[in-house]
């Protein structure tokens, strides 16, 4: 007979996490991704209770245990959950570090908070600023998802950090995600929910200097294209496009890029623009609408 698989080791591991009650440093990387894996499912089945979350974890899970929970996602994130602790325990085997790779191969070896707590407070915010904007899944998506997690693990790092310090670092963060088509805007949005979930769990100085970055990046932006242009460019979207827009709030995501442009964080706004504008996405129609919104935007920039 053989004995239990890596998956099944994973599955677990896994199992083993659904209380939610390890506290401190992870320095095993197959708990670290367990401790993630079991998060990303608590905010897929907006469900703290250790059964829900078994039952997710078994395949079990149905409607009437989670009545919001799209089951589909909940499915591929428990896949997801469990490729990751596999990856972890071979990490642990070969004496690895708990890192960024453990739980995003594709984000490389960077360090990440370990604090249980805190990083639970990181995949939380990851995972809901993800779920309330639908570009990010649209554009990036499981990918998208899966940097969004390692991103804000960093940027919980960054909090104890001086304010200039951390500042640096996170503009450095925007201008690598608005090259590929993410506006700032989004990014402080991020670190608004980061710095909540983290208030959330823990002392007023875990947040540490995360406010500030995120007020840096918001008066960059405001300071060529303030909030009241960032809801009207909306509205001229949703008034030009209605039911045809490529995605929601496309003409936020507009007047933020613009904004990046104009600070000079971004050469230009064509990583997103070409985007919502292609041709096989959508119709010529849709496409010059799109254009005239984001001219309109022009005009009213500072």
């Amino acid at each position: 007979m053989t004995g239990p698989g890596p998956t099944d080791e994973a599955r677990q591991l896994l199992l083993d996490h659904v209380d939610r009650t390890l506290t401190g440093p992870l320095e095993d990387p197959a708990v670290l991704a367990a401790v993630v894996g079991v998060e990303r499912l608590v905010v897929a089945t907006r469900s703290t209770d250790a059964d829900v979350l078994r039952l997710a974890l078994d395949g079990k899970l149905t409607a009437p245990d989670a009545p919001s929970a799209d089951l589909k996602r909940v499915s591929e994130l428990v896949a997801e959950g469990e490729h990751h602790v596999v990856a972890g325990l071979v990490r642990r085997a070969e004496g690895l570090p708990a890192d960024a790779a453990v739980v995003n191969a594709d984000a490389g070896g960077y360090e990440i908070i370990t604090d249980a707590t805190l990083l639970r407070a990181a995949v939380r915010a990851a995972q809901r600023s993800i779920d309330s904007m639908p570009y990010y899944g649209a554009r990036y998506g499981a990918r998208g998802s899966r940097f969004a997690t390692t991103d804000s693990a960093w940027l919980v790092s960054l909090a104890w950090l001086d304010a200039p310090g951390a500042v640096r670092q996170v503009q450095w963060l925007a201008r690598v995600l608005a090259a590929r088509g993410m506006p700032s805007w989004l990014l402080a949005i991020h670190l608004d929910e980061l710095v909540r979930e983290v208030a959330s769990v823990a002392d007023a100085e875990a947040v540490g200097a995360l406010p500030a970055a995120a007020a840096a990046l918001a008066s960059a932006r405001r300071a060529h294209v303030d909030d009241e242009l960032v809801q009207a460019a909306d509205a001229w979207a949703d008034e030009a496009l209605g039911e045809s827009s490529p995605v929601p709030r496309a003409g936020a995501l507009m007047a933020a890029a613009v904004a990046d442009a104009r600070s000079g964080l971004t050469r230009d706004d064509t990583a997103l623009v070409d985007w919502l504008t292609d041709g096989e996405r959508v119709s010529d129609t849709v496409a010059t609408a799109l254009r005239e919104v984001r001219r309109r935007i022009v005009d009213a920039a500072r």
